[in-house]
């Protein structure tokens, strides 16, 4: 819900040699396009993304950083009917959002599910304790079963290689609240548990019968993070541009940016593409197509989707 430095991007673009991929913008409710305090989160998914799928063309939705604002750029997405895969880092805690706004974009991302657009979003940076408080809470839109929640992980390699996966938690970053930083997940209070959430370790001595977060997770540990460069400083970036940066607002995108290449894929061989995917997440353990992260209690997780986390 804010603008970018079109600079910044095309530096990063670049500097990894990843081309000119054809990025579109889309102005909601009259906002100017201004980059703003929230354009770290803009870049940050823009790089992301493009560095994951090089060749996706990418439609930027900016609007006013308010309810209605966010509710219009997600309806705006839908109607536009362009997109074919959406990415989001911009959250708030569940137990906040009020139960009429909660169904307003629940009904948002059923109808854009319908039409085969993947909604990937940042499940939060403060663990099981979304509204940054002792309160368990998980972060919407994360919650809801139409949109794909995106976790933390922290990421060690093996000379230059996969070596092992965690879930991110530290306890020593209060930054995110009293009980620390991590990856966001629990158990939403509003969204019913769907049928296609089932499988190896889903229904465990937490599950209550309510939807449960997130569905994936990629990395987001800011030790074990990812570079991006911006320059807008009102937005927390250096004015130098290069910057470590980790939180659950990149795994988002990397996730989105993996999709697309599923997509690229899938349309080469004259397939459909993967649309709504949370149905088909869930079926896949029993192939064992992804790696395996080691669990942490949910308790006792530590993690907020804006702003990204920096090792500065």
């Amino acid at each position: 819900m804010d603008g970018y430095q079109q600079n910044d991007v095309a530096q990063y673009l670049h500097n990894y040699n990843l081309g000119s991929p054809s990025i579109t913008n889309v102005l909601v409710d009259g906002f100017n396009g201004s980059a703003g305090q929230g354009a770290i989160e803009v870049e940050l998914d823009m790089e992301i993304v493009a560095a994951m799928a090089p060749h996706a063309n990418q439609i930027v939705y900016e609007g006013p950083n308010t309810t209605q604002g966010l509710n219009d750029t997600y309806n705006k997405i839908v109607t536009d009917n362009k997109a074919q895969i959406a990415s989001t880092s911009w959250g708030l805690c569940e137990n906040s959002s009020g139960n009429a706004e909660l169904q307003t974009l629940d009904a948002i991302f059923k109808q854009g599910a319908a039409q085969g657009i993947s909604f990937f979003a940042a499940s939060g940076d403060s663990g099981a304790y979304d509204c940054g408080d002792t309160n368990l809470a998980v972060d919407s839109p994360t919650d809801d079963p139409y949109v794909t929640g995106v976790g933390g992980t922290n990421l060690q390699l093996n000379s230059g290689a996969y070596g092992s996966e965690s879930v991110w938690s530290n306890p020593n970053n209060t930054q995110r609240g009293p009980k620390g930083a991590g990856g966001g997940g629990g158990l939403s209070n509003t969204f019913k548990q769907p049928n296609w959430q089932k499988g190896p370790g889903v229904h465990n001595q937490y599950s209550n019968g309510f939807r449960q977060v997130p569905d994936i997770s990629a990395d987001a540990d800011p030790a074990t993070g990812y570079a991006i460069y911006c320059t807008v400083t009102n937005a927390g970036c250096p004015g130098t541009g290069w910057i470590s940066i980790g939180g659950t607002s990149a795994s988002a995108p990397l996730w989105a940016g993996s999709a697309a290449l599923v997509n690229q894929y899938l349309q080469a061989q004259g397939k459909h593409r993967v649309g709504f995917v949370n149905p088909t997440l869930y079926s896949l353990p029993r192939r064992h197509p992804f790696y395996k992260t080691v669990i942490s209690k949910m308790g006792r997780l530590h993690g907020r989707s804006r702003p990204p986390e920096d090792t500065n």
